[in-house]
């Protein structure tokens, strides 16, 4: 049995969810509201206002009562019709698992663009592929694949995709509030987040940004999808225009998450995303001074909320997961489908995004390799991550 559970006694600093703040805990803990309470509206409203200043968006925005994958289904269920050809943008494990969604909604298989799971979406294959298609309806990409720790061109595709007519959907999972995602500056038409990841809250919801022209294709779909829970215009035309929600709300997350962005805006964006870029440097010094080889092809398409890297030879993924957890107390990660053997993931996102939390987690790494086997010098790694100013 595992000496360290969710007692407290667990740091995790897993590719999200990861421990979070205290102060967020908490929040969790309040007292549950009627959903239409006037004290829960008012909380729902402020709630939606702190979104999307953390979007940089003049639009709406849905939270979804279900993890962030219901967002990113949704997108597909309300805009594409039978018959639409899409573009999936595949470079990784969540970009490759998009493409379930664009089939079960067109009826058809999408056009996909792949790369190798360590590399970036090549730019110039998309205008390519767009101009030869010509009537491409929808585009989805994910910003930051946490499977590979890849980060996609998302500002640069949303421009081409306008320039040819096409709608986006943009994963951005785990990049929302970790790394600039501002929608309304990109021309994101659908962006799906998560409180799990870099926002720092738990997992339960889809934080959903929708552009007019998202809006605008959902009333013209021929079979607008309403009265389900993949609806996106339920909550428009419920919440937003009758101050009615689709179903019972879930009183608690909402608690959680508004206290999560509060605590993002009371930061800053600037400085939230700097804070993040620097636990990223200092991991990936510490990493790269044990002898070990980051997993991405190029440290500029590195995505600063997790540092993936190659185990090393002759020891696998999880005997360094369960070592870490059972002899530190720090539980990270290993990686998904083709990468699950090769890659481990070390979490920097939200409340652990701190110069201490990459400093326990890389001592813990020093130590569990050198007790399986692998020659380190101990402090190395720390030492490397230190001289990160």
């Amino acid at each position: 049995m595992s000496k360290h559970t969710g007692n407290g006694t667990l740091v995790t600093m897993s590719a999200g969810p990861n421990s979070i703040h205290d102060r967020i805990r908490q929040a969790y803990a309040r007292q549950v509201l009627y959903h239409y309470d006037p004290g829960f509206h008012d909380l729902f409203d402020d709630t939606t206002e702190k979104l999307k200043r953390c979007y940089q968006t003049k639009g709406d925005v849905v939270i979804m009562q279900g993890e962030a994958v219901l967002g990113l289904e949704a997108a597909s269920a309300c805009t594409v019709r039978p018959g639409d050809k899409c573009l999936n943008l595949v470079s990784g494990v969540f970009g490759a698992g998009y493409a379930r969604y664009f089939k079960r909604y067109s009826g058809q298989d999408p056009l996909e663009i792949k790369v190798p799971y360590n590399e970036a979406i090549d730019l110039s294959v998309v205008e390519k592929t767009l101009k030869e298609e010509g009537d491409v309806r929808a585009i989805a990409v994910v910003h930051s694949e946490t499977p590979s720790g890849t980060l996609n061109p998302v500002k640069e595709i949303c421009a081409l995709a306008r320039e040819y007519g096409a709608l986006t959907i943009v994963d951005a999972v785990s990049s929302f509030s970790g790394l600039p995602v501002p929608v309304d500056e990109w021309g994101v038409d659908i962006c799906v987040a998560g409180p799990h990841k870099c926002l720092g809250a738990a997992p339960g919801s889809a934080l959903v940004s929708v552009s007019d022209r998202a809006w605008e294709a959902m009333l013209a779909h021929p079979t607008p999808l309403r009265k389900g829970y993949l609806s996106l215009l339920d909550w428009k035309e419920l919440w937003m225009e009758q101050r009615r929600f689709p179903f019972t709300i879930f009183v608690a997350q909402i608690n959680g998450v508004n206290e999560a962005l509060t605590m993002v805006l009371e930061e800053g964006l600037d400085a939230r995303f700097a804070r993040h870029a620097h636990a990223a440097n200092m991991c990936r010094a510490g990493v790269k001074a044990l002898g070990l080889r980051l997993w991405p092809a190029r440290d500029e398409i590195m995505a600063s909320c997790v540092t993936a890297f190659i185990a090393p030879k002759g020891i696998a993924p999880g005997q360094i997961l369960s070592h870490m957890r059972e002899n530190h107390g720090i539980a990270i990660t290993g990686s998904l489908k083709e990468l699950a053997d090769t890659v481990v993931r070390i979490g920097h996102m939200g409340h652990v995004a701190r110069p201490i939390y990459v400093e326990m987690v890389l001592a813990a790494l020093e130590r569990t390799l050198l007790d399986l086997g692998h020659p380190v010098k101990l402090g190395s790694a720390v030492g490397a991550a230190l001289t990160v100013m």
